[in-house]
């Protein structure tokens, strides 16, 4: 799967580089990811990075056990999966080398602006909250997989002069102005310039995928699939 329209003008971005929505942009989301590859990645967290939500939006601190043969202290995974099965958010980092789906994806994204992606993604079984109005280092690209998302993007971003930390500034609903105010739905693409102020509201059952990207020529992933000469030996 690729992105093979250009929907992100580079003009624009130049001039304008606002924040922008694309209805039934992604034909067949569920190939990118599906409740399968949900499962798969819960159920192997020293692959991926878990993160939960609670109700207030804040990361629920996981239990952890060393894991001998990977060097490093992994989530339990019984944990992950009752705060999961209780409608709890999650969120599922390094997701970006998982089927050659999602490295397509990537890898036309990344040959069109010239930028390193990853890919997270973002779900809950019910509906549980997302996090408050924020803002992220990267441009993000937003895929609807699953479900309905309430999204806002705000006029307004962050200074450069403000350094991101973990804890960044959360402003009011009065000090910020709506760019965009819409539900997605499954297909559809949000285009979130850097540092733009936004938030998800989500409703019952749903998946999503982020996809940040961040120019830096140093890091630049090999998504090309190579082959064994299994075939001449």
């Amino acid at each position: 799967m690729s992105i093979q329209k250009v929907y992100l003008n580079k003009h624009d971005m130049v001039v304008g580089d606002r924040p922008t929505l694309f209805r039934d942009a992604i034909k067949n989301p569920s190939e990118l990811v599906s409740w399968d590859d949900v499962q798969h990645c819960l159920n192997n967290p020293w692959w991926y990075n878990i993160e939960i939500l609670d109700n207030n939006n804040l990361k629920v601190p996981l239990p952890t056990v060393p894991e001998q043969w990977h060097d490093k202290l992994v989530p339990e995974k019984a944990e992950i999966f009752d705060l999961v099965n209780n409608n709890h958010t999650f969120v599922i980092g390094k997701y970006g080398h998982h089927n050659r789906a999602i490295e397509d994806l990537l890898d036309s994204i990344e040959a069109q602006y010239n930028v390193n992606c990853d890919a997270h993604i973002y779900g809950a079984l019910g509906g549980a909250s997302s996090f408050k109005i924020h803002w992220d280092q990267p441009a993000n690209l937003i895929i609807q997989i699953e479900g309905e998302t309430y999204w806002t993007v705000y006029e307004e971003r962050c200074s450069t002069l403000i350094k991101y930390t973990g804890f960044p500034y959360n402003p009011e609903l009065d000090e910020v102005t709506p760019a965009i105010d819409h539900k997605m739905t499954a297909g559809d693409m949000l285009y979130i310039p850097s540092r733009c102020y936004h938030r998800a509201i989500p409703s019952s059952k749903r998946l999503s995928l982020s996809i940040p990207m961040w120019h830096d020529p140093e890091y630049q992933s090999d998504r090309k699939e190579y082959s064994l000469n299994i075939h001449n030996s």
